[in-house]
């Protein structure tokens, strides 16, 4: 039985699986151009081009939340945050279960996470079921302990080399550079910054609080926001450099002949977007915090080669469909994969409306602004919606319930598919679970503090 279960194992593709935190879908060029004054330069992601040219491209991925440690937390395991507990970052994933990590090590395989930063430290929960969660966070960054993206590729490949060979690995590395503050190498800030940029943004400090709030009354010079938007396309370049660097690393030590490469993201940023909300993400649910990319590619693993998909799919999906892919029974979470978007032969796409939305998209803000409430699920008072079947619908704690315009928004005069997605949000939400106290690790409680996470 023990060598059956080997010899399975060590026919098992590696799984390489890569999480861009704060990362715009738009701000790819991957996804095509981003239309707007912030940019400088219009290729960001060269190396994601490449990458998704000989894979699959989802158009349409949406997270349920968008806080790092929450929707990280449905990455591993298939349970949207209603399911799994996890408020925001600082309350630690402790419902029993497994994880994509697990499960992956119970067929065999030997499984490394690093990470780029304390918002995923080892103390909040995901560590279960890799044998290295390397969270060594060597510098303190906008009050958050991180490494930049050379840092995490450099350890990555530190633990790589430093395994035992004979199992197939799981691989998930996190980049953070892509969040605040904004802070690129220089050769980045020379590629992407206007040159001519001479306004008070050139220094972070008491000018960029300045700034957002002379966003929020309408009165932000169209130049700050231009170079503060420059500034975080920078971070998007950097990272793809490095991600290429990891490819190209397990490339040389033989990991991708026989391997799922996987590339998302766990949230957006609004940028200048939303004047309310500037260069945050947390607090509201539009489009750009929570539609993300998602890119795979098989490398000796059978996957369709320059594919997009235009269907709708959902973080939840995400761990029960790569164990599909990777040839495992799916055993995570309850939610439809999407699995048959990516088989080969003709593509069986269930997804419509309103008769079967089958890959639905909730989604919920994870941050207050305002005192948390005590009564019940500590974000039900907060922005929250969905998207399904090809529709979406939002609404907030001071505005009406309406649709929304993200997607394709039901007729004004279409009762019938506006009530059938308030339906949906209202049975989600009659699922939530009961208030949650906050339980944060010593190390990382003052940076969650003064990012504004926590009161």
């Amino acid at each position: 039985m023990f060598s059956w279960l080997v010899s399975v194992a060590l026919a098992a593709p590696n799984l390489v699986l890569v999480s861009m935190d704060t990362t715009r879908v738009d701000a790819l060029s991957a996804y095509g151009a981003f239309e707007g004054p912030t940019r400088w330069e219009t290729r960001t992601t060269p190396r994601l081009e490449a990458f998704a040219s000989g894979g699959v491209r989802f158009r349409h991925f949406y997270a349920n939340a968008p806080t790092t440690l929450n929707s990280h937390t449905t990455m591993f395991t298939g349970m949207d945050p209603h399911e799994h507990g996890v408020v925001r970052n600082g309350y630690p994933f402790v419902e029993a279960g497994p994880t994509l990590a697990s499960s992956l090590s119970a067929q065999g395989y030997d499984t490394i996470a690093v990470l780029g930063a304390a918002a995923l430290e080892s103390a909040m929960g995901l560590g279960r079921g890799f044998r290295v969660y390397d969270d060594r966070m060597p510098q303190l960054r906008s009050i958050m302990f991180q490494d930049n993206a050379e840092g995490v590729v450099a350890r990555a490949f530190e633990q790589v080399d430093g395994r035992e060979t004979g199992k197939p690995l799981f691989l998930f590395v996190h980049f953070y550079d892509a969040h605040a503050p904004y802070a690129p190498p220089p050769r980045f800030r020379e590629r992407f910054v206007d040159p001519e940029y001479d306004g008070p943004l050139i220094q972070r400090g008491p000018a960029y609080r300045q700034h957002v709030k002379a966003m929020r009354t309408d009165d932000a010079d169209p130049a700050d926001s231009a170079h503060v938007g420059a500034l975080y396309l920078a971070e998007i370049a950097y990272i793809d450099e490095q991600l290429g660097v990891l490819l190209d690393g397990l490339q040389e030590r033989g990991l991708l002949e026989d391997a799922l490469v996987v590339v998302t993201a766990d949230h957006g940023e609004t940028l200048a977007d939303d004047p309310m909300y500037a260069y945050s993400h947390g607090s509201n649910v539009e489009e750009d915090v929570m539609h993300i990319p998602l890119m795979m590619r098989g490398y000796g693993v059978d996957l369709p080669e320059g594919l997009v998909v235009d269907s709708q799919a959902a973080m939840p999906g995400l761990a029960p469909t790569l164990q599909r892919v990777l040839g495992f029974e799916r055993t995570l979470g309850v939610h439809p994969d999407f699995w048959d978007l990516l088989r080969a032969g003709p593509v069986w796409d269930e997804d419509g409306w309103p008769e079967r939305p089958t890959r639905v998209a909730f989604v919920e803000a994870s941050r207050p602004r305002k005192a948390e409430t005590t009564e019940g699920w500590n974000n039900l008072p907060l922005h929250r919606g969905v998207f399904a079947g090809g529709y979406g619908y939002w609404t907030g704690p001071w505005m009406k319930k309406r649709p929304t315009d993200w997607y394709d928004v039901p007729d004004a005069g279409n009762e019938a598919v506006f009530g059938e997605l308030v339906d949906l949000v209202e049975a989600w939400d009659a699922r939530a679970p009961e208030y949650r106290p906050v339980q944060v690790a010593p190390a990382t409680e003052a940076a969650l503090k003064a990012l504004g996470y926590v009161d």
